[in-house]
């Protein structure tokens, strides 16, 4: 489960680019590359719609251009031939064409990054470039989704947008609802160069990523931060350029999605990529404009070095199979996450980011990520963390704890909060209401000591009368780094014995309520849950499952102690001298319960004894039937 979760979530992080700034002080300038000789497109060139109809007219060969950018963020055309029409799988046909430019092949050919250049004749955009082939050599080829499809996707209702409607909840459409091995083509990857994750975490996750659903993601390490501000940044855009696409920004990871834009309409509406980025259906992510400083070739795919800069233009609302659609002048609302790290005795440390409505789930990764950041070390330790859910819909908060030991804080850590936050945010796991996060804070405090301890023994009192206070010690083995020279603890319980409690045989258990064999607490999930115990009432209102989950946390330095009559011993019993004894099906046990918490401790293990509940010596009577008067003499 746990490596089920990190696919999901890391991959939903990956949906991006993390954007390498540098200092755009003048980004509209291009520098033409020696290699590249053709001029670039002039600035007011708008380039007109060419449908499917027309593009069967095309001959074999067809000379067409790829309108993108190299250098900077004009626009310049690479070379290319049109090579007919082909079946997709999608619903849609493909366009087939051959980079015919040897300057471009030179550099790597199709880049990553080049997902949505307007593909066509001069001055004509017939679709986006979106697939090509991998270790391809020359003559490359790509292929072409058409622009009818990319602009069908405007008008496709997407499941957020139907939920709604059913709904009839105003303005629901700026929060989202929540090819096979061997094939000749791939999508043109969108390039993830990520900032705030070491290379060689990087490197783990990626592992992780085999499922078909992220065949648009390319992840590659590398240096960078949030976008700059810029005074010239344009508001405007022409198909050919290059956009950012805003998942998360903030002070340590920063995940903008980058491709080109296809086509640009005169209600500033636009489509891109000429693919998902990762089929979402509806979306709320920004859009920022994006410099590009020159293509990084590989054996395998190049791709460019970009970076987005200025303040966010518009907003992406649909991300399909065909294209991504976005609407320029409309800037989303995000969710303020605010993390705060203290290393054992040493200062707090405050970071800030913002995560797009329909990206949750990266919530747990940006934490995590940024708590190994601010480590600088893999080093095991014992993690305590809370974290306060704000909601738009109530103003009752939830707010959450978790401890656990581990030797990987990025997974762990990603793991726990997933546990909290999943329960509201995911839409299946959430049948109470809707829950829209208004603002997360969380707080990690970071100790270099394992605060584990294993319940070996319980020493029971001399005595245990009813009507008493019994004392009993629970003996515990703790890591040896949580504790100086001691190499037990012990943990005092007293547990007051109802006058009324039977007297005989009784059974004491003892048991931790942590379980450090996974990594951290699991508080939620029992698998040997007793069948018999009733279910709690199923929440019908946002509020009454934030009462619900507040009301079943539970401690992981929790121990429970337990006294109950030992169930008769048929295997004792003399079948000719003793009687049976009186037994009640409905009859109710007699059960003692008492928990006691061991601060900043997880508490595992259990431990049973039997113990014998006697009556006092000074009453020697107590709890016996009263004999019957003597007879009278005759």
């Amino acid at each position: 489960m746990k490596h089920l979760f990190a696919l999901i979530g890391i991959t939903l992080l990956m949906l991006s680019h993390f954007g390498c700034t540098g200092d755009p002080n003048n980004p509209t300038t291009l520098d033409t590359p020696d290699w590249y000789s053709a001029a670039p497109l002039a600035a007011d060139v708008v380039l007109e719609n060419m449908y499917e109809s027309e593009v069967r007219s095309l001959a074999d060969k067809t000379h067409v251009q790829i309108v993108t950018v190299i250098e900077g963020t004009s626009r310049v055309t690479i070379d290319a031939l049109y090579r007919g029409i082909r079946d997709s799988g999608y619903g849609f046909p493909l366009y087939e064409c051959e980079l015919a430019d040897e300057a471009a092949e030179a550099m790597g050919g199709i880049a990553g990054g080049m997902s949505g250049s307007p593909v066509g004749p001069p001055g004509r955009v017939m679709g986006a470039l979106a697939y090509g082939e991998d270790f391809s050599k020359t003559p490359m080829r790509f292929w072409v989704t058409p622009i009818e499809a990319m602009e069908a996707a405007k008008t496709h209702v997407t499941f957020g947008e139907q939920l709604a409607a059913l709904r009839e909840v105003p303005g629901q459409s700026d929060v989202p609802g929540a090819p096979a091995a061997g094939t000749m083509y791939a999508p043109v990857k969108t390039p993830l160069m990520i900032t705030g994750i070491p290379p060689a975490q990087l490197q783990r996750l990626a592992s992780l990523m085999k499922s078909a659903p992220y065949q648009y993601l390319h992840m590659m390490a590398t240096v960078g931060g949030a976008p700059q501000a810029s005074n010239d940044a344009p508001k405007a855009l022409a198909a050919g350029d290059m956009i950012g696409v805003g998942t998360v920004t903030g002070d340590i990871i920063n995940a903008i999605g980058y491709g080109t834009v296809t086509q640009v309409y005169e209600d500033g509406s636009f489509v891109a990529f000429g693919h998902p980025m990762v089929n979402s259906g509806q979306a709320a992510a920004s859009v920022y404009r994006a410099i590009c400083y020159g293509l990084v070739p590989s054996y395998k795919v190049t791709n460019k070095s970009v970076a987005a800069y200025g303040k966010p233009i518009g907003i992406i609302t649909k991300d399909l199979t065909p294209a991504i659609v976005g609407e320029l002048g409309r800037v989303p609302d995000m969710i303020p996450v605010k993390l705060v790290y203290q290393a054992a005795a040493g200062e707090p440390i405050e970071k800030y980011h913002e995560v797009a409505y329909g990206q949750e789930a990266l919530i747990p990764i940006v934490a995590a990520s940024c708590v190994q950041v601010l480590r600088q070390e893999t080093t095991p330790a014992t993690i305590d963390g809370t974290i306060k859910l704000l909601f738009k819909e109530t103003d009752t908060p939830y707010s959450d704890s978790f401890r656990f030991t581990t030797t990987d804080i990025l997974f762990d850590t990603a793991f726990a909060l997933d546990g909290i936050l999943s329960g509201f945010t995911t839409f299946t796991a959430n049948a109470a209401g809707e829950a829209t996060l208004k603002n997360v804070e969380i707080s990690i405090k970071d100790t270099p000591q394992f605060m584990t301890a294993t319940v070996v023994d319980v020493i029971p009192p001399e005595t245990v009368s009813p009507g008493t206070t019994a004392v009993f010690d629970i003996v515990l083995l703790p890591h040896w780094s949580s504790t100086a020279a001691a190499r037990q603890l012990t943990q005092q319980v007293e547990i007051a014995i109802p006058s009324d409690f039977p007297i005989g045989t009784v059974e004491v258990n003892v048991s931790g309520a942590g379980d450090t064999s996974d990594g951290f607490f699991f508080d939620d999930f029992d698998l040997f849950d007793d069948e018999t115990d009733e279910a709690p009432a199923l929440p019908q209102t946002l509020e009454q499952l934030i009462q619900q989950k507040q009301a079943a946390q539970t401690d992981p330095g929790t121990i429970t102690i337990t006294l109950q009559p030992a169930p008769f011993n048929w295997d004792n019993f003399d079948w000719e001298t003793d009687l049976p004894p009186d037994e009640d099906e409905d009859a109710e046990t007699t059960v003692i319960e008492k928990q006691v918490v061991m601060d900043r401790f997880i508490v595992s293990g259990t431990k049973q004894i039997t113990v014998t509940v006697d009556t006092p010596v000074d009453e020697p009577n107590a709890g016996l039937p009263e004999e019957p008067p003597p007879a009278p003499a005759d």
